[in-house]
């Protein structure tokens, strides 16, 4: 069932299955958080560095909840959240909420690769995943689950969207394939063009 929550438009991509931090600033930041206080959650949308965002009906989005606000942070606003699960935006018009006083979109919980199958070829992309973590520790996902194997296909490829920084419709049309195999095949190509890790972070 369709689900009204407040709507957070981030640049950074965070995927369901682990903790998130956001920082923001600004009325609109504040309501937006005051707002995802009252209701429970918000959804979490995609945006890229031109300023577009994945809030199309059909887009994919996450929910998440606040565990905790740093009102008194210096620079920023910090917020720790859980991020909890996917879903499927049902209109192509945002709405508003009277009650929460912030911009608010309705989707559809969504589970994504739901039957899915032991992959192959995912060891390398574990253990390049690790290699980066070991190598930019800041960009390490702080996971709900305590370790990711290359078994946790699902996990492993959400982790790897978050980090490449890859255009908002790529990483959208990934999500909504009926399976894991069309990202682990991306994934693979991308690893052996090595190069291309020489431009993280986004």
């Amino acid at each position: 069932m369709p689900q009204l929550y407040p709507l957070m438009i981030c640049s950074e991509h965070y995927m369901p299955e682990r903790y998130a931090r956001i920082r923001g600033q600004g009325s609109v930041f504040i309501a937006s958080l005051r707002a995802a206080e009252k209701a429970g959650g918000m959804w979490l949308a995609f945006q890229d560095s031109n300023g577009n965002s994945a809030v199309k009906q059909g887009d994919i989005v996450s929910f998440a909840q606040i565990s905790h606000i740093d009102w008194l942070s210096q620079a920023e606003i910090v917020v720790e959240c859980k991020v909890l699960n996917w879903g499927q935006v049902c209109a192509n018009a945002l709405a508003f909420s009277n009650e929460w006083m912030a911009p608010c979109i309705r989707a559809e919980s969504l589970e994504l690769w739901p039957n899915l199958y032991k992959q192959r070829n995912t060891h390398a992309l574990q253990l390049a995943l690790e290699k980066i973590n070991l190598q930019y520790p800041e960009l390490k996902a702080s996971d709900l689950q305590e370790n990711i194997s290359s078994e946790c296909v699902k996990q492993l490829c959400w982790r790897w969207l978050e980090l490449l920084p890859l255009p908002i419709n790529t990483k959208q049309r990934l999500l909504k394939s009926p399976s894991a195999s069309l990202c682990i095949r991306y994934l693979g190509f991308i690893l052996r063009q090595s190069d291309r890790f020489n431009h993280l972070p986004r």
